[in-house]
């Protein structure tokens, strides 16, 4: 890369939209579907990086988001991933920026997915098959911008096979998501090319202070449309719905509801969903504690022949190691149960 292109990236994000005051905004979904921890050093060094009731200040924001990242907050992480683009409080690196938003993505943070996504689609770091990726993981946990993008991508003309009916859902659940975008393209349903340009107003800051009323009535708006689509059966809805009503984000706090569309969500294949239910078996969250229903769920979500079903293979391994050979194998008719009752 060269330095203009780095200078271009700079001047790029030095315009971002903060995206984290969207009403959809959850993370981290995984490995634990919950909202990120309060942490006093991310509260600092959003409010320096803000100048939110204090100067300014990118040099106390980038040492604040450091000591955060080192406690594992993955909202911090990504943000230094922006800084490091932006050139702000250290020289601007791409490169570093990347690395960032991968500890970020690893952590949970759906922003980050995007962000990776974004950077891959302009042709760094990554191809477009690449950005398509990360945006189907940030997409899959709600993210409204990266549902937007990938339905984009989807629409065909991008180097990705055409895929219409589901760009379509996509466009659709990012309105419902809070993407005004979305909602005024849907009727006129036409794509757009990503350059350096477009991307000024669409990268991902995390962190919202004091989100403001109309935002609130958004997100009672967003539940609305969630429910009439889960309703209808719709896989994703039930299942962003069901992350509203884990963390209580623009929903009454319900493990037992999230549960119960969790398990109408993942009994039709639908992989976050199966990997959702797995993690709140684990934890005993509003189910039963089980390490063989939590294996029998992942070995589900495993079927996915994209990055969830690769994502859920690693953790069902994983688990295996705690297990004993009896319950696997039980875990395994389980899960053939799961499946049938889908069909």
């Amino acid at each position: 890369m060269n330095a203009r292109h780095i200078l271009q990236l700079a001047a790029c994000a030095s315009m971002l939209a903060l995206a984290a005051c969207s009403v959809s905004q959850t993370y981290p979904l995984f490995p634990a579907e919950r909202t990120a921890p309060p942490n006093v050093h991310y509260d600092v060094g959003h409010a320096y990086a803000n100048g939110a009731g204090v100067p300014r200040d990118y040099g106390k924001a980038r040492s604040a988001y450091e000591r955060a990242a080192e406690a594992g907050d993955a909202r911090a992480m990504n943000n230094l991933g922006v800084m490091d683009l932006q050139g702000r409080g250290a020289a601007a690196s791409p490169s570093s920026a990347i690395a960032w938003f991968r500890k970020a993505a690893l952590a949970g943070s759906s922003a980050a997915h995007f962000n990776l996504g974004l950077l891959h689609e302009l042709g760094i770091g990554g191809s477009v098959a690449d950005a398509a990726f990360e945006y189907r993981i940030a997409a899959a946990q709600g993210h409204a911008l990266a549902q937007r993008r990938l339905a984009i991508l989807l629409e065909g003309g991008h180097g990705l096979a055409a895929a219409p009916d589901e760009s379509r859902r996509l466009f659709q659940l990012s309105a419902v998501n809070g993407d005004p975008e979305s909602l005024a393209r849907i009727s006129a349903f036409r794509g757009v090319r990503l350059d350096a340009r477009s991307a000024e107003s669409v990268l991902a800051e995390e962190g919202c202070v004091g989100c403001t009323h109309p935002e609130r009535k958004m997100a009672s708006r967003a539940v609305g449309e969630l429910n009439r689509l889960a309703a209808e059966g719709d896989a994703s809805a039930r299942y962003n719905l069901g992350v509203r009503h884990l963390t209580g984000n623009g929903a009454v706090r319900d493990p037992s509801e999230a549960a119960r569309l969790f398990t109408l969500a993942a009994r039709t294949g639908y992989a976050p969903a199966a990997r959702q239910l797995a993690q709140m078996h684990l934890r005993g969250d509003a189910v039963g504690r089980s390490k063989v229903i939590a294996h029998a769920w992942l070995n589900l979500a495993s079927r996915d022949k994209g990055a969830e079903g690769r994502a859920a293979l690693s953790e069902m391994e994983a688990l295996e190691g705690s297990m004993t050979p009896s319950e696997v194998e039980e875990s395994q008719r389980l899960a053939a149960e799961f499946a049938a009752k889908g069909r």
